[in-house]
């Protein structure tokens, strides 16, 4: 069962592996409309987009009893905007290529670097670089209260699964009756 609780647990899976993987301090509780130094290394994990999966828009229920269907569950497509910041381009650059390096290298999350709020989770969690034209990307940046362009990668983390609370209940089958008739 994978709860509502996923969204964030993504964010804090990723935080995870960024921090152990570079070494770098990951901030995934800010926006980037925020004030942000560039006098320290960070990189800032911002969720700027959900969609929904088409993958599992025909998926089906789940029977937790023979008596109740549960609906199946949601499957979502989250999309990161993650941007390094340092003391200089240089420095910002170096940080960019190992977050690059690290989802290239770990295109499939290791389980062991799941937040608890995964640990029920029965998909792989994927890494995409789902990079923006230029336009776009200016365009996300101009929409943080005017914050000027700065380097960043977009990413897509995929499949995230949201299980349903609605279940109904149902009545078994008790008898089935086949008729052969000749043409």
């Amino acid at each position: 069962m994978s709860g509502f609780t996923v969204v964030s647990g993504v964010t804090r899976t990723l935080a995870n592996v960024l921090t152990a993987v570079t070494g770098v301090d990951v901030e995934a509780d800010r926006s980037p409309a925020e004030n942000i130094s560039d006098a320290a290394s960070m990189i800032l994990l911002y969720l700027y987009r959900v969609e929904q999966s088409p993958y599992f828009v025909n998926a089906e229920g789940s029977r937790p009893s023979p008596n109740v269907l549960r609906d199946p569950p949601i499957g979502l497509n989250l999309f990161y905007l993650i941007a390094p910041f340092g003391n200089g381009q240089l420095q910002i650059q170096l940080t960019l290529g190992d977050i690059i390096r690290t989802f290239h290298d770990m295109p499939v999350i290791d389980p062991a670097f799941y937040h608890t709020a995964l640990q029920d989770t029965t998909e792989e969690l994927r890494m995409i670089l789902n990079p923006l034209p230029m336009q776009e990307m200016t365009e996300l940046w101009r929409s943080f209260n005017e914050r000027s362009y700065r380097l960043a990668l977009t990413y897509e983390a995929s499949v995230v699964l949201i299980d349903s609370g609605a279940t109904r209940a149902v009545r078994p089958v008790e008898e089935r009756r086949v008729a052969v008739a000749p043409w």
